[in-house]
Protein backbone atom coordinates (compact mmCIF):
# COMPACT_ATOMS: atom_id res chain seq x y z
CA UNK A 1 0.00 0.00 0.00
CA UNK A 2 1.36 3.31 -0.96
CA UNK A 3 0.24 6.38 1.04
CA UNK A 4 1.20 9.84 -0.21
CA UNK A 5 1.13 13.03 1.86
CA UNK A 6 0.28 16.10 -0.21
CA UNK A 7 0.71 19.03 1.91
CA UNK A 8 -1.66 22.30 1.47
CA UNK A 9 1.12 24.42 -0.57
CA UNK A 10 -0.71 24.78 -3.37
CA UNK A 11 1.88 22.73 -5.58
CA UNK A 12 0.80 20.48 -8.39
CA UNK A 13 2.17 16.79 -8.05
CA UNK A 14 2.41 14.22 -10.49
CA UNK A 15 1.92 11.09 -8.50
CA UNK A 16 2.71 8.63 -11.79
CA UNK A 17 0.44 6.36 -12.81
CA UNK A 18 -2.11 4.64 -10.59
CA UNK A 19 -3.20 1.09 -10.80
CA UNK A 20 -7.02 0.62 -9.66
CA UNK A 21 -8.66 2.24 -7.18
CA UNK A 22 -7.08 4.89 -4.92
CA UNK A 23 -7.89 7.13 -2.42
CA UNK A 24 -7.99 11.01 -1.28
CA UNK A 25 -8.06 10.89 2.73
CA UNK A 26 -8.39 14.38 4.28
CA UNK A 27 -6.55 14.48 7.65
CA UNK A 28 -7.74 17.32 9.18
CA UNK A 29 -3.68 18.47 10.03
CA UNK A 30 -3.48 20.98 10.45
CA UNK A 31 -6.85 21.89 11.88
CA UNK A 32 -8.90 23.39 9.32
CA UNK A 33 -12.06 21.54 8.83
CA UNK A 34 -12.85 20.75 4.95
CA UNK A 35 -10.37 20.71 2.39
CA UNK A 36 -10.35 21.71 -1.32
CA UNK A 37 -8.13 20.49 -4.00
CA UNK A 38 -7.63 19.72 -7.85
CA UNK A 39 -7.13 16.57 -9.07
CA UNK A 40 -6.78 15.53 -13.29
CA UNK A 41 -6.24 11.43 -14.37
CA UNK A 42 -5.10 11.60 -17.79
CA UNK A 43 -7.47 9.93 -20.60
CA UNK A 44 -9.82 9.32 -17.32
CA UNK A 45 -11.25 13.30 -16.21
CA UNK A 46 -10.42 16.45 -14.06
CA UNK A 47 -11.89 17.41 -11.01
CA UNK A 48 -11.90 20.99 -9.72
CA UNK A 49 -12.47 22.55 -6.03
CA UNK A 50 -13.06 19.11 -4.81
CA UNK A 51 -14.26 20.16 -0.86
CA UNK A 52 -13.58 17.17 1.26
CA UNK A 53 -14.38 17.18 5.28
CA UNK A 54 -12.35 16.22 7.68
CA UNK A 55 -11.77 12.06 8.22
CA UNK A 56 -13.88 11.82 4.71
CA UNK A 57 -12.02 9.77 2.06
CA UNK A 58 -12.75 10.34 -1.54
CA UNK A 59 -12.64 7.24 -4.36
CA UNK A 60 -11.02 7.66 -7.85
CA UNK A 61 -10.35 4.84 -10.28
CA UNK A 62 -7.31 6.05 -12.25
CA UNK A 63 -6.55 2.11 -13.96
CA UNK A 64 -2.83 2.97 -14.45
CA UNK A 65 -3.28 6.60 -16.25
CA UNK A 66 -1.34 8.75 -14.18
CA UNK A 67 -2.65 11.10 -11.86
CA UNK A 68 -1.78 14.62 -10.86
CA UNK A 69 -3.02 16.32 -7.46
CA UNK A 70 -3.57 20.07 -6.12
CA UNK A 71 -4.27 20.53 -2.47
CA UNK A 72 -5.09 23.83 -1.93
CA UNK A 73 -5.27 23.79 2.03
CA UNK A 74 -5.85 24.05 4.73
CA UNK A 75 -5.16 20.82 5.62
CA UNK A 76 -2.82 17.69 4.27
CA UNK A 77 -4.32 14.92 2.43
CA UNK A 78 -3.33 11.56 1.56
CA UNK A 79 -3.70 9.73 -1.36
CA UNK A 80 -3.69 5.81 -1.18
CA UNK A 81 -3.38 2.94 -3.35
CA UNK A 82 -2.32 -0.62 -3.64
CA UNK A 83 0.94 -0.60 -6.04
CA UNK A 84 0.83 -4.24 -6.66
CA UNK A 85 -1.97 -6.87 -5.86
CA UNK A 86 -0.53 -10.18 -3.90
CA UNK A 87 -1.97 -13.58 -3.56
CA UNK A 88 -2.88 -14.77 0.02
CA UNK A 89 0.47 -17.13 -0.30
CA UNK A 90 2.37 -13.60 -1.60
CA UNK A 91 1.40 -12.35 1.32
CA UNK A 92 2.09 -15.03 3.86
CA UNK A 93 -1.35 -16.64 4.18
CA UNK A 94 -2.10 -20.26 4.27
CA UNK A 95 -5.22 -22.57 4.19
CA UNK A 96 -6.40 -24.17 7.11
CA UNK A 97 -9.11 -27.06 7.16
CA UNK A 98 -11.18 -24.85 10.09
CA UNK A 99 -11.14 -21.81 11.89
CA UNK A 100 -10.20 -21.41 14.96
CA UNK A 101 -12.45 -22.32 18.76
CA UNK A 102 -12.46 -18.93 20.51
CA UNK A 103 -13.11 -18.95 24.23
CA UNK A 104 -16.97 -17.37 25.38
CA UNK A 105 -17.02 -14.24 25.79
CA UNK A 106 -16.85 -13.20 29.97
CA UNK A 107 -20.05 -12.10 31.32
Amino acid sequence: MAVVNIPPNQVIYKLGAIPGTMHVYNTGNPGGGATTYNITILNVGAWTDVVIQTGHTDPYQPNGNVVFVQNLGPSRLQVLYVESELTVEQAGGRSVKEFPVLDAPAG
